[in-house]
């Protein structure tokens, strides 16, 4: 079988993509939680392929596309651009204010009541959500700018390759694109890096360790035995029953330690409580 030819234009996607899909696959499951609260009507929110493509696709963006720049308060961290069509941003106005339209609103700019919601929504339904999947230990804070176009909104230069995550909102009205462009430097770069190794506690910090496990409290249970019963024999059970126990009086019974078999223990008293003496561990 020949295998297809590379596509230089279109780089098979290496670890920044794959590690940029699982958090974004993530923050999808943390959307289902919140998009109901927030909509009027049914939304789900599905995340596709995450490419690496040149910045100069911005320019090629349909003109009713709104750009909202997204990012960590730091510029060095990178850029993000939530794109989306103005039609679909005004469809999630309305379920914002208790619409529920039937197809995609006319493109249209937005009210100023509309215009005043922009941000909550974003806040909502995107950065809330990614937030929540950030998968790196560092959490992630993220603000939302006014939106512009996107050529506006990009500065970097239109040969650099950056990320393009495509999403899918399917609503009463159908499924419509969501796209999501990240750079690839600062934090989004960090992604593709292997999480560091935790460090190898010091001796001294061993020993602490150690002797603060040694003081731990925990139960031994010892089980005098056991004995199958039906239902009907639960039932019926009455003061004064005896029940054989599956236990022979001259094997030394099972101790446990959180539930699992440690010791052999053999039952006795001390004054005027029970007590056990061990026989020896248990090597089942």
């Amino acid at each position: 079988m020949t295998p297809p030819p590379l596509d230089f234009r279109k780089p098979p996607p290496g670890d920044l993509e794959r590690q940029a899909g699982g958090w974004f696959a993530l923050a999808a499951r943390k959307a289902a939680a919140i998009w109901p609260k927030v909509l009027s009507y049914p939304a789900a929110f599905k995340p596709g392929p995450v490419e690496a493509v040149p910045a100069a696709v911005l320019r090629a963006l349909p003109d009713d596309t709104l750009a909202v720049p997204v990012g960590p308060p730091a510029a060095a961290d990178g850029l993000m651009l939530l794109a989306v069509r103005r039609p679909l941003l005004l469809a999630l106005l309305a379920g914002l204010l208790g619409e529920t339209p039937a197809a995609l609103p006319d493109d249209r700019d937005p009210t100023d009541l509309e215009a005043s919601l922009v941000g909550y929504l974003v806040r909502a339904l995107a950065l809330d959500p990614l937030e929540r999947g950030w998968p790196a230990a560092e959490p992630l804070r993220l603000t939302a700018g006014a939106p512009g176009t996107p050529r506006a909104a990009w500065a970097g230069p239109p040969a650099d390759m950056i990320l393009r995550a495509t999403w899918t909102v399917s609503a009463p009205y159908g499924d419509h694109p969501l796209e999501l462009y990240l750079s690839k430097a600062g934090r989004w770069a960090r992604l593709a890096q292997p999480a560091a190794a935790p460090p190898t506690p010091e001796p001294a910090d061993r020993e602490r360790i150690e002797a603060l496990v040694r003081e731990m409290a925990v139960d031994l249970a010892v089980v005098l035995g056991e004995a199958v019963l039906t239902m009907a024999e639960v039932a019926a059970l009455k003061t004064g029953d005896v029940l054989v126990l599956r236990q022979k009086v001259s094997d030394p019974l099972a101790g446990l330690v959180a539930g699992e078999r440690k010791f052999r223990v053999w039952p006795g008293a001390v004054g005027g409580k029970a007590a056990v003496q061990i026989h020896a561990p248990n090597d089942d």
